[in-house]
């Protein structure tokens, strides 16, 4: 028995020997959450466009006093302040708990909330307007590929479901439609 334990060492060794020279590979290619600051620059608009959205102050449901009507029937204490609470901030927050640049702004529902981690295709290799004017869908299938996501119904679900204390029920295409950013 003592054999057998001492041929698996050697197995150990070089496989912990592996994970450490490509730890750093695999920490590099991680998806960070960069903040809705690093898509203004080029995404002006629709920055705006989110702005007047509710998406954008959906923090401040969390502090006392806000929304206490709609607390009190999801028996919810409306004078307590929500703001840290990690099983809110999963839904009032871009990324909670998942790793993220550093300096990111993750406050409310953001770009990166719908959109993904910004990361990779934030690119200006992916992100070029003059790139995406020639090439639109070409540019389009590499932001996807570098980990752009769209506003499916599926992205919307995570949040808007039965587990949401304040859910009334959630139309996709109707939502869709208010959500969509307008100039």
């Amino acid at each position: 028995m003592k054999k057998a334990g001492m041929a698996i060492l050697p197995l150990i060794v070089i496989m912990l020997l592996f994970l450490l020279v490509h730890l750093p590979k695999v920490a590099a290619d991680q998806l960070l959450y960069v903040g809705n600051k690093k898509c203004i620059a080029c995404h002006r608009a629709e920055f705006q466009s989110w702005q007047k959205d509710s998406h954008s102050r959906a923090l401040d449901n969390l502090k006392p006093g806000n929304k206490g009507d709609a607390k009190i029937r999801a028996k919810l204490d409306p004078k307590k302040d929500y703001t840290t609470d990690a099983s809110c901030l999963v839904c009032h927050s871009v990324g909670s708990g998942k790793p993220a640049a550093p300096g990111a702004d993750l406050t409310n529902v953001g770009c990166e909330s719908c959109h993904g981690p910004g990361s990779k295709y934030r690119s200006p290799a992916i992100m070029s307007k003059k790139k995406y004017q020639e090439n639109r869908a070409g540019q389009h299938k590499m932001a996807l590929e570098a980990g752009l996501t769209e506003p499916t119904e599926r992205v919307c679900i995570t949040c808007h479901n039965a587990d949401n204390p304040f859910n009334k029920g959630f139309d996709y295409k109707k939502m869709i439609e208010m959500v969509k950013h307008k100039p």
